[in-house]
Order: C-alpha cells, then structure tokens, then sequence
C-alpha cells in the first residue's frame, strides 16, 4: 500500500507539469488565434488603399510627391525611436491590405522560383493523406499479398512521416520561406518607416475639397438648367 502511495505521489508532479505545459500551449495559441482574427477582419477590399496613395503619386505625370517619402526625424536624439515607432503603426493601420497583398505576392513569386518545394510538398502531403485515411477507415497496408501492417504499424509509419516532412521542410521549404519573410520585412518596414502620413492626410484632405467643389458645381449647373427651363415654359 505504501508503494502505491508513493508511486502516486511521484506521478503527481508529472501530472502537473504535463497540465501546466498544456495550458501554457493552449494559452499561446488563444492568443494568437485572437491576433490572427484581429488582424484578418481588417483586411479587405473596403481598407485597400489605391496605389496613387500608397505610393505618394500625384498628378496626371504620376509622379512622386516630394514629400511622400521624408525621414520620420531629421536628426538623430533620444525620441528618434518613438517617432519611427509612431509612425510605423500608423502606416501599418492605414495600409494593413496592401501591405497584406505584398506578402502574398512575395509569397507566390517565391514559391513559383522554387519548384522543387512544390513537388516535394505535395508528394509529402499525398503521402499525409493517404495515412489518414487508412487509419481513419482501418484499411490493411497489404503488399504483394502480405500484411505489413504487422510491422509498419501506425506508430512507426506516422514516425517515418514526421520525419520525411520534417526533412522536406528543412531541405526545400526553410530557405523560400526566408526568402519570402526577408523580402516582406524589408519592403514593408521601409515604407512604413518612410512613407509620411501627413500628406496622406493632406493628399485625403484635398482630394475631398476636390469632391464638395466638383458637387457644388454640379448642383449650380443643374440649379442654372432648371432656371433656364422655367424661363423658357414662361416665355
């Protein structure tokens, strides 16, 4: 009976470990789901800004304004920092679509350098597939008229997976995928970090004052046309 106490009472550690693992995992994950649904709901086509804005280009020339692009501080002092931080989350709110358009077509030119990744990737996720579905449906892995399911069980053949995938992942996917996460960082903290929200605002600013004078003069001329018809039925 002792034995057995102490035996439970070895195991209990364990067993709060191993809980407090998982609710660490669990807790990560949260977060980063609510991140990750933050973030999505944002992007859309309603917030994707049009390219004269993104880009600082004005006029029929389209040209780049000269102040589109400035330094977010003119001389280096302690709120250097704050001052690129401020506006690097500025930028990133207002071109959160187009910044996500970036990152996708990175990812796609990259993807199509690198064919060995396509072909290695897909051979390994038919290989995903049909494993699970096996285990799923409990078919026999029958060869030439002999099980070897006796041997390659579930356990050593989903070992073998992982391993293949994991080879897969470091031989053919991790230099893309830097590639690509190098690329996107670079592109859009530069112009996040340059790109100058002020004449974005003054650039919107305009463009509205545009509209209102382009409606103003719509409704003097159809105010001007209704004059004339009036005068026109009296005569």
């Amino acid at each position: 009976m002792s034995l057995e106490i102490a035996a439970g009472d070895d195991d209990s550690p364990r067993k709060k470990n191993s809980h407090q693992s998982l609710f660490e995992t669990e807790k990560t994950r949260m977060f980063i789901m609510a991140k990750f649904e933050k973030y999505r709901d944002r992007i859309n086509f309603d917030t994707l800004r049009p390219l004269p804005v993104f880009l600082g280009v004005t006029g029929p020339s389209f040209c780049f304004a000269p102040d589109a692009f400035t330094p977010p501080s003119k001389k280096m002092d302690k709120s250097t920092v704050e001052k690129i931080r401020q506006r690097v989350n500025l930028n990133i709110a207002y071109f959160l679509t187009n910044y996500a358009l970036i990152m996708a077509g990175t990812c796609v030119v990259v993807i199509l350098m690198h064919p060995g990744m396509i072909i290695f990737s897909t051979i390994v996720y038919a290989f995903w597939k049909v494993h699970n579905v096996m285990v799923k449906d409990n078919i026999p892995l029958i060869v030439m008229e002999k099980d070897v399911g006796q041997y390659l069980t579930v356990e050593v053949r989903t070992k073998i997976l992982y391993i293949i995938t994991l080879w897969v992942v470091a031989c053919y996917c991790l230099t893309p995928f830097l590639l690509a996460t190098s690329l996107t960082a670079l592109m859009v903290f530069t112009h996040a970090v340059m790109r100058d929200p002020k004449q974005v605002e003054s650039g919107r600013a305009l463009t509205a004052h545009k509209d209102n004078d382009s409606d103003d003069e719509n409704d003097d001329s159809s105010g001007g046309s209704e004059v004339m018809v009036e005068k026109i039925d009296t005569v």
